[in-house]
Formats: C-alpha cells, structure tokens, sequence
C-alpha cells in the first residue's frame, strides 16, 4: 500500500513528531512504501497565491504543485497529523490542504453541482489537544473538526472512507499515558490502512 504521511507541528522534538514517527514506522514494519512530508521543515509555503490561484483554472500549475499533487495521486492513503489551535490545524497544514487539493485536482463543480476526484482514497486524520475529551466536546472543537476537516475536506474531496482520531489532554497526562496513546496509533494504522 502507497500512505502519504503530512505532519505539520513547529518542534521536531514535539509528541506530534513523536505520532508521525509511530505512524511511519507501523508503515513500514509491514512493508507499506511512504512517502513522508514534514511541512515546517519543507518550509513549505501556504500562501495560496494569484499565480496558484489562476493556475487552477488555466491549467499552468506551479512545479512544488504538482510534485505534491502527484504525491497524493501516488497514495492509497493520505494521513495528516496536526496539533488543535484554535479548534483546528495549524496554518500551515490548511495551506498545504488549499493550495494542494484545488479545484481541478481534488474536486470540480459539474452541473449538478461539486464533486469530489479522490475516490478510491483513504483519509487519517490524527490530531492532538490540551483539551481534555469531556471540554473538546463542550466547546464545539470536535464538532467543528468533524464539520471542516472530515465533511468539509476529505469528504468534499470524494475520499472513499475518512476517519479522524483526537489524542486529548497530551500536555499534562503523564509521559505512561503518552507511550499508551502511541501504542493506541500503532494499533489505529494496523486496523485502518
């Protein structure tokens, strides 16, 4: 199986890169082929920008465009890990996701109406919080993860299956309940890719 893997967190040292790492090595213990993007040391750029944007409608897609896009063409599975800023990812991961998954490419409107191009794909979306379960639900930070990311994106994108996973509370549950959260992410790519 081809997973394309995108991580975006500022710390290399961070339990994001600690969840990407565990990803990718359950990939490839199991002979999986990944290709692995770390956005800030990409330092990729998530300004969607005029030239990107006539770009989707004239067809002249920029060279870092279309090397990710073939990426994603590449993939069985895409799976974005992020931390939860404001109840969503972090600006970078929504530029990747706006400047890489435009119109054309990802999705296109027809006369009855937007339809998705990415069937046949999986989507993982794993993210992390200092919320703890019981505020995330109160505050509406899943609801609105569920609505833009996972309805919203893959969903709108024509992904065949999405799902989503939510580690809670990672700043201040203790470094025992961090390893079980991993084996928790070892068991989820086993079961879901």
């Amino acid at each position: 199986m081809n997973t394309l893997v995108v991580l975006a967190h500022p710390n290399p040292q961070s339990f994001n890169s600690a969840v990407a790492q565990t990803v990718k090595d359950e990939l490839e213990k199991r002979g999986d082929q990944v290709k692995f993007k770390d956005l800030y040391a990409m330092k990729w750029d998530p300004v969607l920008s005029q030239a990107d944007f006539e770009g989707f409608h004239n067809g002249k897609i920029s060279a870092d465009l279309m090397a990710e896009q073939a990426d994603v063409n590449w993939a069985d599975v895409v799976i974005m890990i992020a931390p939860v800023w404001w109840t969503s990812v972090p600006a970078l991961m929504k530029g990747y996701i706006d400047r890489v998954f435009s119109l054309g490419f990802a999705y296109e409107y027809t006369a009855t109406g937007p339809r998705g191009k990415l069937g046949g794909k999986k989507g993982l979306l794993i993210t992390t919080s200092g919320a703890d379960e019981a505020s995330a639900n109160a505050n509406g930070m899943m609801a609105s993860l569920k609505r833009t990311l996972m309805d919203g994106f893959f969903g709108f994108c024509g992904f065949s299956e999405y799902k989503h996973q939510n580690l809670f509370a990672v700043t201040i549950v203790k470094d025992p309940d961090r390893q079980q959260m991993l084996e928790n992410i070892r068991g989820l790519v086993r079961s879901y890719t």
